[in-house]
């Protein structure tokens, strides 16, 4: 299974060349974290240069207090990365759980549960993440529960798909013929043939929470400083957009390029798990 799934994934140059700038990406976002800036200034480091265009010692430009804006650009690859990857473990978490239950149970717990997931979606997106933040604060905290909580429904919703299909297949039948427990039924055998769909999921996840992110921080409502994201970013370069466009051109850039890698992963992943989509998409057109 894992030689044909690399096989597979071999063959769609657009899905690895993401996968090779994800990886960058992080690993720029590792470093970082770790303090090994990879440019000569520090993301909060004042410079006499304010407002410069880009140029040879500052290749991304300055902003108004004559910070590198490469610099801040890779500290906010970060949080916006960073954002993004512990916003799809908690859905992952939290929606593969959910779903379980609700598809593993069925009858009146499966319909409780759904009629919850329901109310949930009833809810503006936008207005959940806005009060959520309001109660806990504009910060890293605030941020990543606000998206847990919002992005955690539809892999609920697909993982329940999953196991209600799985119920249905001899090979349950048989360990439940066995005397196998409720919970190694779940863990050995329906959990592992659900995880295909649910990791491609997952990986949509990620451009979705780093978007969502960019949304609060640009109207305001996201990281407050000295912290910034991409997002953070791109709102301080909207007010000189027609003075200084490279304030909001460069964090724009890698928002866009990172959420389209992303998608891009998550196409490749998904035709490597299953080819027939890829087949069937070929002949459909």
């Amino acid at each position: 299974m894992n030689k044909q799934f690399l096989k597979q994934f071999k063959k769609m140059p657009m899905a690895c060349g993401s996968l090779v700038f994800i990886l960058i990406i992080s690993i720029i976002a590792i470093l970082n974290s770790m303090g090994l800036n990879l440019s000569p200034y520090a993301f909060d480091q004042t410079t006499p240069d304010a407002l410069q265009s880009p140029s040879f010692t500052h290749p991304m430009g300055t902003d108004e207090l004559g910070r590198d804006l490469l610099s801040r650009v890779f500290y906010g690859a970060q949080l916006s990365i960073g954002i993004g990857i512990f916003t799809a473990i908690m859905s992952f978490v939290i929606g593969t759980i959910y779903g379980a239950i609700a598809g593993y149970c069925r009858g009146k717990v499966d319909a409780i549960l759904m009629r919850i997931v329901d109310v949930a979606y009833a809810l503006p997106d936008l207005l959940v993440m806005i009060l959520i933040g309001v109660m806990i604060g504009r910060g890293t905290l605030g941020i990543l529960l606000a998206l847990g909580l919002v992005s955690w429904r539809g892999t609920a919703r697909l993982v329940r798909a999953q196991f209600l299909q799985l119920h249905q297949e001899e090979f349950i039948e048989a360990a439940r013929a066995l005397g196998q427990s409720h919970l190694d039924i779940i863990c050995k055998h329906m959990l592992p043939n659900s995880l295909g769909p649910v990791i491609v999921a997952v990986t949509f996840t990620v451009p979705m929470a780093i978007l969502s992110e960019s949304t609060l921080s640009f109207i305001g409502l996201g990281l407050s400083p000295p912290a910034c994201s991409w997002g953070t970013l791109a709102s301080d370069g909207w007010r000189s957009l027609r003075t200084t466009p490279h304030l909001i051109f460069f964090p724009g850039i890698f928002i866009f390029t990172s959420v389209l890698a992303f998608n891009f992963l998550g196409d490749g992943l998904r035709d490597a798990l299953d080819p027939r989509t890829k087949a069937s998409s070929k002949q459909f057109f």
